[in-house]
């Protein structure tokens, strides 16, 4: 136990020198750049955007999905960061290891309008073009600017992971209000 104790004091020690370096660079590097700012907008501008136009009847649904959306791709991307699979540069926030605009609101955003807009087309073909555009347009476009960095991943699995995640989230949007089914008693 007591290389235990020793060897997780270690893994604190060092992760509090990391988050300090991290602090510095987002301080020095980051904070006030062209990237935060694109960040701040990739963070507010989207849910303007849902808010003005989202079908207010079915707000709920839609939350249902964008809130699955959310922590099904931040576990994942969190999971993918931790193995070394990819890295963000430009952190809104220094304290994330997910690029919070993206991950917390763009792709939440996205995935609740391809639900509101497309509802006669089916799901999976939905899924499958949603998830082309983020995994091979938005993805690359964030690494061309600096933002994203594959190491150890490529495109085709964040195509697979989004697939899974989007037809979970709809599938969480067909949820009900008890009330919906008159089965309040």
């Amino acid at each position: 136990m007591d290389r235990y104790k020793r060897l997780t004091e270690k893994i604190n020690d060092q992760f509090l020198k990391q988050r300090e370096l991290k602090m510095d660079v987002w301080q020095e590097y980051v904070l006030f750049s062209w990237h935060w700012w694109l960040g701040l907008a990739l963070a507010v501008i989207p849910l303007l955007i849902w808010m003005r136009y989202r079908d207010r009847g079915s707000t709920t649904s839609l939350l249902l999905a964008g809130l699955t959306t959310s922590i099904l791709s931040a576990f994942w991307d969190t999971t993918g960061n931790f193995f070394g699979w990819y890295d963000y540069r430009y952190d809104l926030l220094p304290m994330t290891t997910n690029y919070f605009p993206y991950y917390f609101v763009l792709l939440p955003v996205l995935v609740m309008f391809t639900i509101q807009l497309f509802k006669g087309v089916n799901v999976y073909l939905k899924g499958i073009v949603l998830s082309a555009l983020i995994s091979f347009v938005g993805l690359p476009v964030l690494r061309m600017i600096g933002i994203y960095q594959l190491l150890n991943w490529n495109y085709v699995y964040s195509f697979i992971l989004m697939c899974i995640i989007f037809v979970l989230s709809f599938q969480m949007s067909k949820i009900k209000d008890q009330k919906d089914h008159g089965d309040v008693h």
